[in-house]
């Protein structure tokens, strides 16, 4: 039995201290494609390393290559027979990967390989969506001449229209305006890319918006608008161009709160003076008895409170 405990305590210290076995010709693959190093890529695919190898999070060497813009390994890997539409685990695509991330030379090579121009992640996104966040407006355009859909919405409801708004991108949200984005849709909540872009305060996006026919007065589940949504924020240059669009100063939402209201609340001086401007009314109420002053007050917010005050009654 000694010999035998013995025998086995030097196997198991044998194995512990064992040289660490050399890194798989695969994942010495997915690291060379994702560093960019065009001739390793190569030298394994042509010693028949698996070109479809994958990481841990369903990632392959073309989607490394591809978000990098890399597109001589990105020629290589499928020419070698990479599958162009794999997805990692999240659902994500070469082509996806690539128009996120503004590489258009790596999304024309993948286009032309007959990328799925459909396929989605598991949040529901499409390439074309992913791409409206980068705003490059020449990958939208190939996106959408391959049959991308503008009117495709994630699993929030929501679309590229919004993604490009939320980003701020006023080119991308122009283009895909042409190409028959619906101006007014909303998400689950209602919320709308006009609103997006008013939260993101960007002036250029907010009037590409309108004039492309989105309403000014649109409500989300709270009931506001997106006067409301840039008020919250701060948001001066876009609260300034809703206004001058014609936005109503006093619409109100669910609780009875108006633009004012929010911008009183979060401290946002500069907003409430460009309401006040448009004779943003200082004595409305809210469904819990308190105007737009009382709540500046107990916010900690003296100088807007006392602001507010002394303005008085609305003057048209």
């Amino acid at each position: 039995m000694k010999v035998q405990r013995a025998m086995s305590v030097s196997i198991l210290l044998l194995v512990l201290l064992a040289p660490a076995a050399a890194e798989p010709d695969e994942g010495t693959l997915l690291r060379a494609a994702h560093e960019g190093r065009t001739t390793d890529v190569g030298r394994l695919l042509e010693s028949g390393t698996d070109a479809n190898a994958r990481n841990t999070l369903g990632k392959t060497a073309l989607m490394f290559a591809a978000e990098e813009g890399y597109e001589e390994i990105v020629g290589l890997l499928l020419e070698k027979g990479a599958y162009v539409n794999a997805q990692t685990k999240s659902g994500c695509t070469a082509l996806s990967l690539a128009a996120e991330n503004g590489q258009l030379r790596v999304v024309e090579q993948l286009l032309h390989s007959r990328a799925d121009v459909s396929i989605k992640t598991r949040a529901g996104e499409t390439p074309l969506f992913m791409a409206a966040r980068s705003g490059v407006v020449e990958i939208l355009k190939r996106l959408v001449d391959a049959g991308g859909d503008p009117g495709a919405r994630d699993r929030h409801g929501r679309t590229a229209l919004m993604a490009a708004a939320e980003n701020a991108e006023p080119e991308a949200v122009t283009f895909l305006l042409s190409r028959g984005a619906v101006p007014d849709a909303v998400d689950r909540h209602h919320a709308s890319a006009l609103m997006f872009a008013a939260a993101a305060g960007h002036r250029a996006v907010v009037e590409a918006l309108i004039s492309g026919g989105a309403p000014l007065d649109q409500r989300d589940d709270l009931g506001s608008t997106a006067l409301l949504w840039a008020a919250e924020l701060g948001r001066v240059d876009s609260t300034d161009a809703l206004l001058e669009a014609g936005a109503d100063v006093n619409a109100r939402n669910n609780e009875g709160w108006t633009a004012l209201f929010e911008a009183a609340y979060n401290g946002h001086a500069e907003v409430v003076e460009a309401l006040l401007a448009r004779h943003a009314d200082t004595l409305i109420k809210d469904t819990a008895g308190m105007a737009a002053a009382d709540y500046a007050a107990d916010r900690g917010h003296p100088a807007i409170a006392s602001r507010l005050r002394q303005a008085g009654p609305r003057q048209e």
